[in-house]
């Protein structure tokens, strides 16, 4: 990804620069009307107004990644428009609650916010940075073009690995399982040892099986730890669906399209999986069905 608007770092995701409370993303200094450019190319999944966020574009990339630009003063783009690495996407306002003029950049992998230490030191506070300078993170799993949205039937993206596997299945494992504060070593693809450790803990603190193969259940519940605990049914539409539609295809190999709308194919596979799991089949996830989903039942 690359830097989205030019101006200076005054807070980043582990806090404001004069305060250092709790922040999700960085906050870029710049004058209205600043270009916002987007960080990767993907797909526009919303353009709207929140309260707090003031004026946002969100856009969802490959590998799992969601970049966000909050406080607006304009948007340039349409909800569902294909955009590029660069392109711009709005300009730099005050809007919602906002104390000046600035660019809050917010990154997420799997509806989780990214505050890795070493994406952290691309933007530290007090320093100017420059719209288009690439940031100093692997980013694994977003292709080097910047990709676009993931695909169609994700399923095929949870093979069975063990140790000796190798691979971009093992570098999405490797940041679920640091995500989860298993894993500390880098996000490299191989399944060597320190990855077979993290696997074995995450296993062990789930009440899986340890015996380091990531299968079905590692991966539901490695994906089912985003769920937040909101209750979700037919007609609903939101991020925490996509988790949902991931975990299915996780445990299931469902082939569910992940576009985050609760739909029948989505009702059909929360009711196989809730009756596979002698749970009642009402096809409405609620705490024990997310419970178990979690456990990787």
């Amino acid at each position: 990804m690359e830097i989205p608007t030019t101006g200076v770092v005054t807070g980043t995701p582990n806090g404001y620069c004069g305060s250092g409370n709790s922040h999700g993303g960085f906050d870029i200094a710049a004058p209205t009307g600043t270009n916002v450019r987007a960080a990767a190319s993907g797909k526009v999944v919303q353009v709207g107004y929140q309260s707090r966020s003031g004026n946002l574009v969100d856009v969802e990339h490959a590998g799992g990644y969601k970049s966000r630009y909050f406080h607006l003063s304009a948007q340039s783009v349409k909800t569902g428009q294909t955009v590029t690495k660069g392109q711009v996407v709005g300009k730099v306002g005050s809007t919602g609650n906002s104390t000046g003029p600035h660019l809050h950049f917010q990154i997420e992998r799997y509806g989780s916010v990214i505050r890795d230490a070493a994406l952290n030191r691309t933007m530290t506070c007090g320093n100017r940075v420059q719209a288009g300078t690439a940031m100093n993170w692997g980013f694994p799993g977003l292709p080097r073009t910047g990709g676009t949205t993931p695909p169609s039937n994700p399923s095929v993206s949870y093979p069975t690995l063990r140790s000796g596997s190798s691979g971009a299945a093992v570098k999405d494992l490797q940041a679920r399982l640091k995500a989860a504060g298993r894993y500390s070593d880098a996000i490299d693809g191989k399944f060597g040892p320190n990855t077979l450790n993290a696997v074995k803990a995450f296993q062990r603190s789930v009440g899986l099986t340890a015996d380091g193969v990531v299968g079905p259940r590692t991966w539901g519940a490695l994906i089912a730890r985003d769920l937040n605990g909101t209750t979700l049914k037919s007609g609903q539409d939101s991020n925490q669906v996509k988790i949902l539609q991931r975990s299915l295809n996780a445990f299931l190999g469902s082939g569910l399209t992940v576009d985050g709308k609760f739909g029948p194919a989505t009702q059909t596979a929360v009711k196989k999986y809730q009756s596979s799991r002698g749970l009642s089949a009402d096809g409405v996830v609620g705490a024990k069905t997310i419970s178990a989903m979690k456990r990787g039942a």
